[in-house]
């Protein structure tokens, strides 16, 4: 395991290159933590005296107290003389924000740093990174300013990115979306700590129950692998990999000093370390925001409930070209709902309950879906337009829901009227999708991390690795 809890959860946090200069770096950075983080904090600064009400020190070496951790965010050929001098002090962590090291060529820069950090014993996140987001500890050493970005509500999705700026995105696109995240960690040419080494943190982490990464290249690619192939049997691990093409390759070398390598390399290793890779950014998160749940499928066959017939075949298309099957129903589960419902109802799967369908067809097939053994989990199209389908009929698939051992995913999209009774299955611990491809997506990540953890046993498992839509 790598003891990085000196990161996440910090008792007292230094700042070197603390200001009070609006829209520079260390002001934002100052601002945050001094907004979020409730514990010890001590800006340094060679020139100021006050900054955000309290003393400002010199250099890290004249705080009177112990420090857990420091961000450095100053030119980069200081960076190591204050590294030194944190390393003195017997700092264990230390963010370095600063740009101007191998991403432009100078690796002499980056070696000063390890050698002292091999000398104190010190770990490093970045250089070239924007830090530690912490939603439960409220570390944040996002120098973004929040007058230009929302942060999430509280989650347990963990989000690591090599890229800076993708992990800023990602705090506010997942803020717009409703999507709860747990923290976000941008670590940049990851000199020191790595994937893996978040990866084996993450583990033990009780906020974390999803992983994401978003990844240029990978340095240590056999730790990398080990790391993820133990953790993901418990905690799924979601990539979002870029540098797919050689113009993307080369760019991703110029940002962090990534070697991206062949794509096709990434992809096996993904699928050997139970890795599931996405397509975009969407995809990731439309895949983490089921898993959270921590609901599984104990079989791979997937039911569709519907009262929008087209809307099923659509679904049944995305689950097919996902290398994902539909549940084969009992002869039981079809008389019982034959018994039940009118004729024109088509008991199948997909099962079409039509367009007159109320709140009440829905519990009916619902229940019975759900005592169906080939059924691992239930994709519930609603089409809450319709006259005869009372907006109600959200409080009753709920109810269904907290009885349920069996995983749910809501297809529904709609206006104005619609979207607060879409977000009150959201809220109620229903994930949500407006399209049947990203419904698909989410039945994908269930049965694929169902066969990782061991509880869904297949003998062909072509459908580990990336989604294809």
């Amino acid at each position: 395991m790598a003891d990085l809890n000196f990161f996440f959860n910090p008792s007292s946090i230094a700042v070197i290159g603390a200001s009070d200069t609006v829209g520079s770096v260390g002001y934002e950075i100052m601002k945050n933590l001094h907004e979020d983080f409730p514990g010890e904090l001590y800006p340094i600064n060679i020139k100021q005296k006050l900054i955000f009400g309290k003393p400002s020190y010199k250099s890290i070496l004249d705080v009177p107290s112990k420090v857990d951790m420091a961000v450095i965010a100053i030119a980069a050929p200081f960076v190591s003389d204050v590294l030194e001098e944190c390393g003195k002090k017997g700092v264990k962590g230390v963010i370095i924000v600063s740009g101007g090291f191998s991403e432009i060529g100078e690796k002499e820069r980056e070696a000063k740093l390890l050698e002292i950090s091999k000398k104190y014993g010190i770990r490093i996140i970045g250089p070239n990174c924007i830090g530690i987001y912490d939603n439960f500890s409220g570390v944040n050493t996002i120098f973004l300013s929040k007058d230009k970005i929302s942060f999430p509500k509280k989650g347990k999705i963990s989000f690591l990115s090599q890229s800076g700026a993708f992990a800023g995105l990602i705090l506010d696109w997942t803020s717009k979306e409703r999507i709860g995240i747990s923290n976000v960690v941008s670590y940049g040419n990851k000199i020191d700590v790595n994937e893996a080494d978040l990866i084996d943190y993450l583990y033990y982490d009780e906020n974390s129950k999803v992983i994401c990464l978003y990844i240029e290249g990978i340095r240590r690619g056999q730790k990398f692998m080990e790391a993820a192939k133990r953790v993901s049997k418990k905690i799924p691990i979601l990539a979002l990999k870029s540098g797919k093409t050689k113009s993307g390759a080369k760019a991703a070398s110029s940002h962090t000093g990534s070697l991206a390598g062949e794509d096709i390399i990434y992809d096996s290793a993904f699928k050997q370390s139970h890795i599931i890779r996405a397509n975009n950014f969407e995809d990731l998160f439309d895949m983490a925001k089921a898993l959270e749940k921590g609901i599984f499928p104990k079989s791979d066959g997937v039911a569709i409930l519907t009262n929008a017939g087209g809307l099923g075949v659509m679904t049944a298309d995305a689950l097919e070209m996902n290398g994902l099957r539909l549940a084969n129903l009992s002869e039981d589960t079809i008389k019982k709902l034959r018994d039940q419902f009118p004729e024109r109802v088509v008991v199948s799967n997909p099962m079409d309950l039509v367009g007159d369908a109320d709140k009440g067809r829905y519990e009916v097939g619902l229940n019975a879906l759900l005592e169906d053994k080939d059924v691992g989990l239930i994709i519930v199209i609603l089409l809450l337009q319709v006259p005869t389908l009372s907006l109600d009929s959200v409080d009753t698939i709920l109810r269904i829901k907290k009885i349920s051992d069996k995983p749910m995913i809501i297809l529904g999209a709609g206006g104005e009227i619609i979207t607060p009774y879409l977000i009150k299955l959201e809220e109620g611990g229903l994930a949500v999708y407006p399209s049947p491809e990203r419904a698909a997506r989410a039945a994908y990540a269930l049965v694929n991390h169902a066969i990782v953890r061991g509880d869904i046993h297949r003998e062909r498992k072509e459908n580990i690795g990336v989604c294809k839509i």
